[in-house]
Order: structure tokens, then C-alpha cells, then sequence
């Protein structure tokens, strides 16, 4: 089975994002796919797919080697290697006829514990709109929640210049807490908008509601204070979604930064970067739970790596934000009891309708997120 042609597409998937999928093609007309999406920078990341993919044409799926290094390229390399990197795992399920977890060594579990996070499908965002949102999330089949709730704070504005901002952003989480009682597991994420007086200062309001984690409290390029506040917050504190592999996730680890790691398939070198990134939280002895965020072609490589992880905590999975997000594959997942399954059909487990995403050309995007890394 050889490679003819790589290329990605860029796909209007609600008013807050685009998806960048890659498709890998073959002579024998079977498809891989991945996703290479970078919220921003859609049209930078499809020109980096097709100059790196020009390197696999013409190579054997199964014989030759078709891994693509994004070392040294910055975030939008990252993201075109790793969504190819996930294609060329695809075909290979694909052409061996296997998912791709029994690639990587074999399942220790295939029923996947995942959180809904739903900082885009949310519309309502006062703290009685969190609260009813919650409610309605767990009567859906969820039992573990993860909220954005800091609306509007930055790490360079004072505690004292925002703290309305702040304060509402720990009513939301409040309100979800009392709605939906203690047995729910609740996280909290700040995408990295405190600095590390207003972090303890949230710690201190959270904590007697039992947040599951505090995530991204602080830029990660202050690994010192991300440290001190692990130390001093009496919480569980998880990040690293942006990182771009092994060695730019090695710095946190020394420093001891983090409880928790969540490695994003999207930039850390797909399937074979998010592996190499679990062997080195392992020898560690920390947890890792993926950050999951996007398509469905995410989110079934994401299970199939969930599939074998020795640390493995939970997954994160986000509900549609737009409802013609079910029409572009032949499978979704929808929570049960708290659980997604791990696909048992060959490669990822999921196929793109390429028809459906002509339908949905791209659209300027408004992202929620504004920041990435405290930048």
C-alpha cells in the first residue's frame, strides 16, 4: 500500500472554530486519517501538511519508515506532523487490519472514563446557566465535568483590578457544584490566566468545593511559580496541553510543576509523539489524562492511546458544538455512564464523509480562548 497524496482540509465547525483535517491517500483507494488543528493559524498548518507530507509520497505504508519530525518548527509544525502522524497510524491499522491500540502493545482497558468539558457548547454564562448546564450534562450519562469559568481575567491585570471578574468565575463553579451535588467529579480549567497571588487566591475559594483539578493556573513558561503554587494550593494542579513533545515537556517534570500531565495528540507528535510523551510520564510516576479537544478523528486517537497508558487518569471529550458535527464520520461517540469504548474496527476506528465537509467550507472563527501559553 503506497502513499499518493497528502493534503488538509479545513472544515467550519461552529462560530468558535475550524477543524484542520488531514487525509492521507493510496493506490489501493484506502484513506488515513488525522487532525491537525490550530485555532488561528487553519491556512498556515494546511501549507505545512502539504510540504511535509511531500516527503511520504510514493512510500510503503507498512515497509517503509513514514514517521515526519515537527522538532524545531514551532506550534503550526507540530500540529501538520502530528496530524499526519496520526494518518499514517490509520493506514496502518487500516492495511493490517487492525485497531490501532493492538499496534501499540494491547489494551489494559477499553472502557475509557472521559470528562465532558464544555467551555463551546455552554450559552448561558452566568452562574445559574453553569449550574443548569451541569444538571443537564449529567443527566446525559456523564459523571465528571470540567468548566472555564474565568471569562475575561489575564495573569498581566492585578487581582485588585479584576477581582469581579474572578470572584464571578468561582460563583460559576460554585453553582455547578450545588447543582449537581458531591458524587460529581468537577474540574476547573484557567487557560493560564492567573497570576500567582489571584491563583491562590482561587485555590482558596475553590477548595472547599473539591474541584477534581485546577488546570493551566499559570503560564507554563514560569515553571518556578507553576512549582510553588502546586506547593502552597493544596489542590491537584494539571496542564501541559500545548507542549510540543518529550523534551519540551521534560522541563515541567524536573520542576516538579504538576500533578497531572495532558499531552494534546494534535501537537505532540500525534500517536507516536503522544507515546513517546507517556513512556517519559511513566518513568516519572505521574498521571497523565490527554487533553482532547476537537473532532471526532481526536477523539479516536486519543481512545486508542487511552487504550494502553499504565498512568492513564481520565479523557477529556467535549459535547458538539454545532449540531452537523455528527454528519462528518461514519461514528460519534456519546457518553454512557460516564464511559466512551474504544473502537474495535481497523485503524482509528472512524472515517471521514468528505462529502459532508465540502458542505462546510471555512469561516473566520472567534475563538474563546484567546491565550495559549500566557502569550
Amino acid at each position: 500500500m503506497q502513499i499518493t497524496a497528502i493534503r488538509a482540509e479545513v472544515v467550519h465547525a461552529s462560530v468558535y472554530s475550524n477543524y484542520v483535517f488531514v487525509i492521507a491517500e493510496t493506490d489501493e483507494g484506502v484513506m488515513g486519517f488525522g487532525d491537525a488543528t490550530l485555532d488561528g493559524l487553519e491556512f498556515e498548518v494546511v501549507a505545512a501538511v502539504k510540504n511535509l507530507g511531500s516527503k511520504l509520497i510514493g512510500k510503503n505504508v507498512l515497509d517503509d519508515d513514514c514517521s515526519i519530525s515537527g522538532d524545531g518548527g514551532g506550534l503550526i509544525t507540530a500540529a501538520a506532523a502530528s496530524g499526519i502522524d496520526i494518518a499514517m497510524w490509520d493506514l496502518k491499522g487500516k492495511a493490517l487490519n487492525v485497531p490501532i491500540y493492538k499496534l501499540l502493545g494491547g489494551a489494559k482497558r477499553k472502557a475509557i472514563p472521559v470528562y465532558a468539558s464544555f467551555n463551546r457548547a455552554i450559552r448561558d454564562r452566568t452562574p445559574e446557566g453553569f449550574g443548569a448546564f451541569a444538571k443537564e450534562l449529567v443527566q446525559q450519562g456523564n459523571k465528571a465535568l470540567k468548566c472555564h469559568p474565568f471569562d475575561g481575567v489575564s495573569w498581566r491585570t492585578p487581582l485588585e483590578d479584576q477581582k469581579k471578574l474572578v470572584d464571578l468565575g468561582c460563583q460559576r463553579f460554585i453553582a455547578m457544584r450545588e447543582a449537581v451535588g458531591d458524587d460529581i467529579a468537577i474540574g476547573v480549567d484557567a487557560h493560564w490566566r492567573f497570576d500567582l497571588k489571584t491563583a491562590l487566591y482561587v485555590a482558596d475559594k475553590l477548595r472547599p468545593y473539591n474541584p477534581f483539578w485546577l488546570e493551566t493556573p499559570i503560564p507554563e513558561k514560569k515553571p518556578e511559580l507553576l512549582r510553588k503554587f502546586r506547593e502552597e494550593s493544596g489542590l491537584l494542579i494539571a496542564g501541559g496541553e500545548m507542549q510540543t513533545g518529550a523534551e519540551a515537556m521534560l522541563p515541567l517534570l524536573q520542576e516538579q510543576c504538576m500533578d497531572v500531565y495532558m499531552p494534546d495528540i494534535r501537537y505532540v507528535g500525534g500517536i507516536t509523539g503522544m507515546m513517546k510523551v507517556n513512556s517519559l510520564l511513566e518513568t516519572y510516576d505521574v498521571l497523565i489524562s490527554p487533553h482532547n479537544m476537537c473532532s471526532v478523528i481526536t477523539c479516536a486517537a486519543s481512545l486508542q492511546t487511552a487504550a494502553v497508558m499504565k498512568n492513564f487518569m481520565h479523557l477529556e471529550y467535549h459535547p458538539a458544538e454545532a449540531p452537523w458535527l455528527r454528519e462528518f464520520s461514519d461514528r460519534y461517540w456519546d457518553v454512557k455512564n460516564g464511559i466512551f469504548n474504544v473502537p474495535e474496527e481497523p485503524g482509528l476506528g472512524v472515517n471521514l464523509n468528505l462529502d459532508m465537509l465540502k458542505e462546510h467550507p471555512y469561516e473566520k472563527a472567534k475563538p474563546i480562548r484567546l491565550n495559549m501559553l500566557g502569550a
